[in-house]
């Protein structure tokens, strides 16, 4: 008896467009002799297939096992309709629905079919420096609206040539409809630019290889190049070359914050940094982040006295992620220092002119082209702890990340973030979407760049917010462009709400895990404005979904000069000092941090402190990392944010493990971690190492958690990206319930997410 034909119609939502779903799907819909169609939609795709029962079911079956790289189903509804008479399968255009919500794809890196044309001196792609196919290559730096179709990116200003069309159009090729395609005849083209004596600058084009061997040629002789990527522009220089990098710190102004490093290959890399196997895994993932790993201490190293790192034992590699990376490590064989190309407090640089009128006393050259990036985004960032992943921005390559939700969204969300790692995040229709990294809005240009981004994720989603939550803080930027947003005249929005930055944090990683109940939230970073208007930073949050309780935290104390204690851990360690002593035992104390002072100044700011002028109370275990940096000699002043940490991290591996065996460094009694042991010992003339310090922390972390036995337990902030203290933390509470940011960082970028989970469920509670 002939089998029964059955038909269903699939509406699939997730990352399905711009990933070679639909040629996948219409190959597997042929493998299986089903009739039917696929198309995208501005929530996804939507298919019909039809054909034999068993047919149908092993097509479903197969479905979401064999997807291409880059794509992934979030929901597929599958729902039976009336055959009707479908004997082909073909690929339809897009339609145009009033409602848009498809995932945007990430940037990728270019995949090892691309690479093997590119090689290959009889293909037509050879030596081609932006090869990109459905798997790889640029995607939300390019796209202004979605669907994700070429009219709606930047490649709309190259009309493809015959043969590239060909590939698109036809359904068995990896091409088909990758909206970046192009190839030597069609697509963009390079521009070197070099810096005049005068300081004008002159544009050369040409042969394309000659201008990239030429511009390897420049970084061979100790120049600076600016080179740009898929999100922005890199700067480039030789990273043995010690001259060369310092120059580079000098002009940037940039003293002492890492570099990450670009290399050719493994063995590079491996002669570099200690690398195990995860390491080796997550350099080749397919979103090739910067990866931050142990140094290798080879006396024979070639930036071992160039100032890449200077002070830690971290370094930071990544591999190449583009055509034109690989065709000028053609020409080279150094590992090379590859930063983002901005200024202080400022986003990346998309646009050649703005880099050569922004950083034109930066840089020597600068290799462009004529693709422009319409959306910034920077380098992702991630280390390995514990054998996970932790993210510690997450950017090319991850987002915009897309989070699936069980139910629909009632109504649109916004979530501004913090004023630090900034990001925003989305509520909307049936999932939360989070934005690539932002950066700190610290100047107009990154606030004009956070307004962008927002107006550019409306645009992808034609969303509407009409609810926006934001930290307490009334200084942060954030916390002021929602209050002028909801002010402004023919707004959409309904309410402003603000959420305590720390209870954010800890709901962020309930977001990640779909975490409604009740759990206790260690956070611990460096400033958060508190509910008491002091700075908090140390919290034990017992939480839910819905509200927080604060039950425990840091002994609060002065910071000296307000925020201009963050940059100096010599004032923090004062601030302390003065909590225990009087002014003449200070003055009297032999300190690393006393001596850093003049008697007069010593006198100045207890005067200060004792008239609480400009002088916050605070409760911040970022503040503790400074005051204990400072009171053992490792730093008195600090040129990025982190340093103290560390420089006590990289003291405590070698120091070894080394614990105290006649007390305790950190007290935990009546919800007050008491940090007074710790500063007896330290200005007593016994030792304590880094090593000790962070032991303490760990032991702090296990006392606070043994409190509430039966409750899962959540670790965020940005002092949990210490891998030493998660590596001797996380084995002491093997036996809980622990959750941990999965594909967000513990930092501030975290924010977003966990303001919008508040709006979602905490709003109506």
């Amino acid at each position: 008896m002939p089998q029964k034909i059955s038909a269903f119609h699939l509406t699939i939502t997730g990352i399905v467009q711009g990933v070679g779903f639909r040629p996948y799907f219409y190959r597997l819909a042929r493998r299986y002799g089903l009739g039917g169609y696929v198309r995208n939609d501005e929530k996804g795709v939507e298919a019909l297939i039809e054909g034999k029962e068993s047919a149908l079911e092993g097509f479903l079956e197969t479905l979401p096992a064999e997807l291409p790289p880059l794509a992934r189903i979030d929901e597929m509804q599958v729902r039976a309709v009336p055959a009707s008479g479908y004997v082909g399968f073909e690929i339809l255009s897009s339609s145009a629905k009033s409602e848009k919500s498809t995932a945007v794809s990430p940037d990728m890196a270019v995949c090892d079919a691309c690479l093997k044309e590119m090689r290959d001196p009889d293909d037509r792609r050879f030596g081609h420096a932006f090869i990109t196919c459905t798997d790889c290559g640029p995607r939300y730096s390019i796209i202004r609206t979605v669907p994700y179709d070429r009219p709606n990116t930047s490649m709309a200003e190259f009309p493809m040539c015959e043969r590239c069309r060909i590939e698109y159009e036809d359904p068995s090729s990896r091409r088909y409809h990758a909206q970046p395609i192009a190839c030597p005849e069609c697509g963009p083209v390079l521009e070197l630019w070099h810096k005049m004596e005068d300081g004008r600058w002159r544009m050369e084009d040409g042969e394309q290889n000659r201008l990239i061997k030429e511009a390897a040629c420049m970084i061979r002789e100790g120049k600076i190049v600016a080179v740009k990527g898929l999100g922005g522009f890199h700067l480039l220089c030789d990273a043995t070359n010690a001259e060369t990098v310092s120059e580079l710190r000098r002009r940037k102004r940039r003293p002492s914050k890492p570099f990450a490093l670009m290399v050719k290959d493994l063995e590079v890399a491996k002669r570099l940094a200690k690398i195990d196997a995860d390491e080796e895994a997550l350099l080749l993932s397919k979103e090739r982040p910067i990866v931050l790993m142990r140094k290798r201490r080879n006396p024979k190293s070639k930036i071992r006295h160039s100032p890449v790192a200077p002070g830690i034992d971290r370094i930071g590699l990544m591999f190449p992620y583009t055509p034109l990376h690989y065709l000028l490590f053609d020409f080279l064989d150094v590992p090379l220092v590859a930063t983002s190309a901005n200024l202080s407090d400022e986003p990346i640089i998309r646009d050649g002119e703005a880099l050569r009128l922004k950083l034109g006393h930066v840089v020597d050259a600068m290799l462009d082209h004529n693709r422009e990036i319409v959306n910034a985004c920077d380098d992702s960032v991630a280390q390995l702890v514990g054998g996970r992943v932790q993210w510690l921005r997450v950017a090319r390559g991850i987002a915009p990340l897309t989070l699936p939700l069980e139910r629909k969204v009632e109504k649109p969300l916004l979530g501004v973030g913090a004023n630090q790692k900034s990001t925003i995040a989305l509520a909307l229709d049936d999932k939360i979407v989070v934005s690539p990294h932002i950066g700190d809005l610290a100047g107009i240009e990154a606030v004009e760049y956070f307004d962008r981004t927002v107006k550019t994720f409306e645009r992808f989603y034609d969303f509407k917010p009409e609810i926006i939550v934001s930290d307490l803080h009334p200084g942060y930027e954030s916390t002021k462009w929602a209050q002028n947003r909801i002010e402004a005249p023919h707004t959409s929005c309904l309410s402003l709400q603000k959420i305590q930055h720390h209870y954010a944090h800890a709901l962020a990683v309930m977001a990640e895990h779909g975490w409604r109940d009740s759990a206790l939230a260690i956070v611990w970073d460096g400033t958060g404005y508190g509910e008491d208007g002091t700075i908090w930073g140390a919290e034990a949050l017992l939480c839910d979904a819905n509200a927080y309780e604060r039950v425990a935290s840091l002994r609060p104390f002065r910071l000296l000069g307000g925020e201009k204690a963050v940059r100096e851990p010599r004032r923090a360690a004062l601030g302390m000092l003065f909590e225990l002593l009087g002014l003449e035992e200070v003055l009297a104390l032999k300190s690393p941090t006393v001596a850093t002072f003049d008697p007069q100044e010593i006198r100045l700011l207890h005067r200060a402190w004792a008239r609480k002028a400009n002088a916050p109370i605070t409760s911040s275990m970022g503040r503790l990392f400074d005051a204990v940096a400072s009171l053992t000699g490792l730093c008195q002043e600090v040129s990025y944010e982190g340093e103290s940490g560390l420089l006590l991290e990289a003291q405590a591996i070698r120091d070894g493990k080394w614990k105290m065996e006649d007390g305790k460094l950190l007290v935990l009694k009546d919800g007050i971690i008491d940090w007074e042991p710790l500063l007896r010992r330290l200005i007593g003339g016994q030792e304590v190492s880094a090593s000790a310090f962070i032991d303490g922390l760990a032991a702090t972390v296990v006392a606070l958690c043994g409190r509430y036995p039966d409750l899962p337990v959540i670790l965020a902030g940005g002092v949990f990206q210490n891998r030493t203290l998660m590596e001797r933390l996380l084995p002491r509470l093997q036996k809980r319930n622990v959750f941990l940011p999965r594909r967000l960082p513990p930092n501030d970028a975290a924010v977003s997410l966990g303001q919008v989970w508040w709006g979602l469920n905490g709003l109506d509670a």
